[in-house]
């Protein structure tokens, strides 16, 4: 009886053991490339995160996306100075100001209203080219030098990730191929190029 006992108590571990959930390890630095990194929230709102290797997920909708909209062996630039969106804003109204309006546009400065019109037509006119500045700002370039501050800030912080949005990860950079709804994918951009 005694061997018996053991052979179902040593099943009964091995059932259970197959049974949880594998704890993920972070692949090494060298290894990112092949790696995708998911962060996701569940409903009780604890954030998780997972890194699969690439051949495990289905990427070929975001490489089609991005030649989609001719980009494709283009250079393009991901990142740049920071930039001072409310002194454009101010610059963009002030060059507004200072040139003649349009054809047709003449009674915004007219009877009594004196610049005040023509102000706040320009003010219209610089407000697109001043949102679109604070999204790309939104866009920066992030750099993490060590994958768990990586992975700690960016759960954290999931719900600001844009799509398009460039993170570095010790050396590596992933692109940001989905956000929101809970789930954030990051892939390592060399496997979206190819």
């Amino acid at each position: 009886m005694t061997p018996l006992r053991l052979i179902a108590s040593a099943l009964g571990v091995l059932l259970i053991s197959c049974g949880t959930t594998r704890a993920t390890t972070s692949p090494d630095a060298e290894e990112l490339t092949r790696y995708v990194l998911v962060i996701q929230e569940s409903p009780d709102g604890q954030v998780t995160h997972d890194w699969r290797l690439a051949e495990d997920v289905d990427l070929s909708g975001y490489k089609s996306t991005s030649s989609a909209r001719g980009t494709s062996g283009r250079i393009v630039r991901v990142a740049s100075y920071s930039r001072d969106c409310d002194e454009e804003n101010r610059q963009c109204i002030k060059m507004c100001m200072s040139r003649p309006l349009p054809r047709g546009f003449g009674h915004t400065t007219s009877r009594g209203r004196g610049k005040g019109g023509k102000e706040e037509w320009c003010s219209k006119q610089c407000w697109q080219p001043y949102r679109d500045c604070q999204e790309l700002e939104g866009r920066q370039l992030l750099e993490f030098s060590a994958m768990d501050e990586a992975v700690d800030w960016l759960k954290r912080n999931h719900e600001m990730i844009l799509v398009g949005s460039i993170v570095v990860i010790a050396g590596v950079a992933f692109v940001t191929v989905s956000a929101g709804a809970g789930l954030v994918i990051l892939a390592p951009a060399a496997l979206l190029a190819s």
